[in-house]
């Protein structure tokens, strides 16, 4: 398994980003081949910073998955500007450990 988490700084409106990624990143992400989760976490106090974690069967789709969003936040600041983050990083990798319930 491989797994892409990526942080968003600076988001004004999190129910509002809510929409688009609904819309858009989370069918694209599910079409790709070996997609196993994809969460979006709203870890800021003040509602300006938000997570997203992304695992997949292999690295493949894992870095397809990677053009992916960034194509899709390019899309997003260009169509959604009042809701848009102001900046946003990427890491991934295989997973090495994992637990579910």
């Amino acid at each position: 398994m491989y797994a892409t988490l990526r942080e968003y700084e600076g988001i004004k409106d999190p129910v509002e980003a809510l929409q688009p990624l609904r819309d858009g990143l989370l069918a694209e992400m599910q079409a790709l081949p070996g997609f196993i989760a994809y969460y979006f976490v709203d870890v800021g106090e003040a509602g300006d910073r938000m997570i997203s974690l992304s695992v997949f069967a292999s690295s493949e789709a894992a870095e397809a998955s990677n053009r992916i969003a960034a194509d899709w936040v390019e899309r997003w600041f260009a169509d959604h500007p009042n809701t848009a983050p102001l900046s946003s990083r990427v890491d991934a990798g295989p997973v090495v450990s994992s637990a579910t319930a």
